[in-house]
């Protein structure tokens, strides 16, 4: 009766008749398949690696602390607090590493669209640790005040609240309508995870039955009753299903065996398997071959599509990282410090048009040899910081009578070997070493 009792309250609360079409009708789409939830969408092979993809690749990437200079220029400042705890060691609480802290968060990022790590305060100041907190375990609650508002942590069987300089908090659009939390990807994704779990379930169940196909079995005469005709079934189902489904049928009463089949093929199953996967890539703007789908991939634009993945995927998660950072961890402390993401190890191209854009840089000036050796991860060498200015070009704004002047002057002989020697050995020419 309980039972009965709670289906009854699941459709609607009123008795069914056994002969109610109802029970032949397509049930709601919450009733069956899988649920879309963080657990069942991670397993989703495609959900797996656009979501790996980010995360390792930004965990991955230098992040340094800069101090800007009065002249608008900046240099790399590690003494800062926060500096540590982003490029080597993010807390001792839990022993975090800043990849596995920053990998991590990134990956809750992707899917839930928040990541939260606590601010512990210790012996290196009011920064000292970052502790990551999972996402499902936040919610904000508003106070009286505008722009008030706490973080409440569940934690076990209890709760706690931590004020807002307490928490790094990086959230990314679509925002809740009040602008305090991102809009999960579980739910403004919820479609296409539920089209891709429903591939993945009847894939299990097709292999599981072995790729058997169903079958009728058709018979001269008919059943007395429908208790006869389920004897028969659950006879058929005893002795040829499961582990005897590919034994020998012997069939009485001269019945015969049809099979019914479904055509993956015409059904165009591998079809809309792509699809799915190529949805699911649109969700994180994912180049598909990224994640192992190389159906349009060439030799020509696989390096250009790499390219994009930096200017199209990554930025705007680097741009999120980073201006939380400034917000929640350095602006409090030093106002005229930030944090930056160094993406160029990812922008370069082959050994060949790198070397042929160093040249270019170096012949122009704008690059010296120990620029260039430290894009190269080189150390520097001894006279590597001078910049090459062409013989043939003035500077902006020069007085071009005096330059034409100072031209036709007539030189003294050996004036311009002089010059050049004097040039070598300032090491305004690249030397023998460069």
């Amino acid at each position: 009766m309980k039972l009965l009792a709670s289906i009854s309250a699941m459709f609607g609360g009123r008795p069914r008749d056994p002969t109610d079409e109802f029970w032949w009708t397509s049930p709601p789409a919450h009733h069956f398949g899988t649920a879309v939830t963080a657990d069942t969408v991670e397993q989703i092979p495609e959900v797996y690696d656009c979501l790996q993809v980010l995360s390792q690749t930004i965990g991955a990437l230098p992040l340094m602390v800069y101090r800007r200079l009065a002249d608008g220029s900046k240099e790399r400042f590690d003494d800062h607090p926060v500096a540590p705890l982003l490029r080597a060691q993010a807390n001792g609480i839990v022993n975090s590493t800043a990849y596995e802290l920053r990998a991590q968060m990134t990956w809750d990022l992707a899917l839930h669209r928040n990541a939260f790590a606590e601010i512990v305060a210790g012996r290196n100041g009011p920064v000292s640790e970052l502790v990551r907190i999972d996402p499902c375990c936040v919610q904000i609650v508003k106070g009286s005040g505008r722009g008030q508002y706490l973080y409440e942590v569940r934690e076990g069987g209890h709760t706690r609240r931590l004020l807002r300089e307490d928490m790094l908090h990086l959230r990314v659009p679509p925002l809740t309508s009040d602008g305090l939390m991102g809009r999960s990807m579980l739910s403004t994704g919820a479609r296409v995870f539920q089209r891709a779990l429903a591939l993945e379930d009847y894939a299990r169940l097709f292999f599981e039955n072995d790729a058997t196909p169903s079958v009728v079995i058709t018979l001269p005469g008919k059943f007395a009753n429908r208790q006869q005709a389920e004897e028969y079934r659950q006879k058929w189902i005893h002795q040829f299903g499961r582990q005897n489904r590919h034994k020998p049928a012997v069939l009485d009463q001269n019945g015969k065996v049809n099979t019914i089949t479904v055509d993956n093929n015409k059904a165009q199953f591998l079809e809309t398997y792509m699809q799915v996967s190529l949805q699911i890539c649109r969700l994180w703007r994912m180049q598909p071959h990224k994640i192992g789908i190389l159906t349009d991939a060439t030799y020509s634009n696989i390096e250009q599509q790499s390219l994009e993945f930096v200017t199209d995927t990554l930025l705007s998660w680097l741009v999120a990282w980073e201006q939380a950072i400034n917000r929640d961890l350095i602006a409090p402390l030093t106002p005229s410090m930030f944090a930056e993401h160094n993406v160029g190890g990812l922008l370069r191209g082959d050994l060949k048009t790198r070397y042929e854009g160093y040249a270019i840089a170096r012949n122009w000036g704008w690059l010296s040899v120990n620029d260039i050796r430290r894009l190269e991860n080189m150390n520097p060498v001894e006279h590597g910081d001078v910049y090459l200015q062409p013989l043939n070009m003035a500077p902006a704004g020069a007085d071009l009578a005096e330059l034409q002047r100072n031209r036709q002057q007539p030189q003294a002989p050996g004036a311009l070997l002089m010059a050049l020697e004097g040039m070598l050995s300032r090491r305004l020419l690249p030397g023998p070493g460069d």
